[in-house]
């Protein structure tokens, strides 16, 4: 059951560049826009629980990472997506109101987080617009795993995930909504994806509101880690209802800064904490019909 928080969780890397991928325009053919942001979740002891409770952790955790995201139009309608991060997440000092017998290590990891392939096809074009797509995140090997710490940089699983995105254009103000099914693999729990945007330019500023749900149906049998190597990071039915704002900043028509963050109605198995995404975009139109 889906119980609110009053709380702030910030998961702007997820959300930010998942609703970027799920919009439903594709670039025009040899076109291409590529960024690069910086995301930071700083210290947190304490995870959203199931049934609406805190998870104490052994000891602080901190998540960053440094994200490149790539589109590229291959047809008039058809795009490739490309996102690949570096992931820095450490674990340190002992959590004052966490268990009193320590058993987990302190340490940090490096490594590449869940590198995702996708294709888009936008079906209708004009001020309404429709398209598909299917997305492809390749699991982070064994190795990338500590089992002293807990820590890791990204699912140890293969996730697919087919959706449909609708959205109009009109002018000066836009939006667009998506919906699709995430399959994981090794014993993850599947989830529903749900998520829009609606956003409006002033001068060379976009400010936008948006929302996203991923909802973990819990038909998984993996389970959470020990509380001695408990950390939040890519574990099972993992989920959050999200509400939040961004900003993009088009100082020439190719090239621009964004910012974005989010807060939680509803969350579990992921942290209470607040959290930036910085990002730095640059863009070309290729050929467009």
């Amino acid at each position: 059951m889906i119980k609110h928080s009053p709380l702030l969780l910030l998961l702007t890397c997820l959300i930010q560049l998942n609703l970027q991928a799920q919009s439903p325009w594709a670039r025009p053919r040899s076109g291409a826009y590529a960024q690069l942001s910086w995301n930071f979740i700083p210290t947190y002891t304490t995870l959203f629980g199931v049934n609406g409770e805190d998870l104490n952790l052994e000891r602080e955790v901190t998540e960053r990472s440094l994200q490149c995201y790539a589109e590229y139009g291959l047809t008039e309608k058809t795009t490739l997506i490309v996102s690949a991060p570096l992931v820095m997440n450490q674990r340190g000092a002992p959590n004052p109101n966490g268990p009193s017998a320590m058993d987990g290590d302190a340490g940090r990891i490096t490594g590449p987080g869940n590198t995702t392939l996708a294709v888009k096809h936008q079906f209708l074009k004009g001020k309404f617009a429709l398209a598909g797509s299917f997305r492809m995140d390749f699991p982070v090997a064994n190795k990338r795993y500590q089992p002293s710490t807990g820590l890791t940089t990204g699912y140890n699983a293969l996730t697919l995930l087919p959706s449909v995105q609708v959205g109009m254009g009109l002018g000066k103000v836009y939006w667009f909504a998506y919906s699709g099914y995430g399959y994981r693999s090794n014993e993850y729990a599947h989830f529903i994806n749900l998520g829009g945007e609606l956003g409006v330019r002033l001068g060379k500023v976009w400010l936008a509101g948006f929302s996203e749900t991923v909802y973990p149906l819990e038909n998984g049998t993996r389970q959470l880690p020990e509380q001695s190597v408990l950390t939040g990071l890519y574990v099972n039915d993992q989920g959050w209802i999200s509400l939040g704002l961004k900003a993009i900043w088009e100082i020439r028509p190719s090239f621009g800064i964004n910012f974005s963050g989010a807060g939680a109605a509803w969350a579990q198995n992921v942290p209470k904490s607040p959290g930036v995404s910085l990002g730095a975009y640059f863009k070309w139109d290729g050929v467009s019909k």
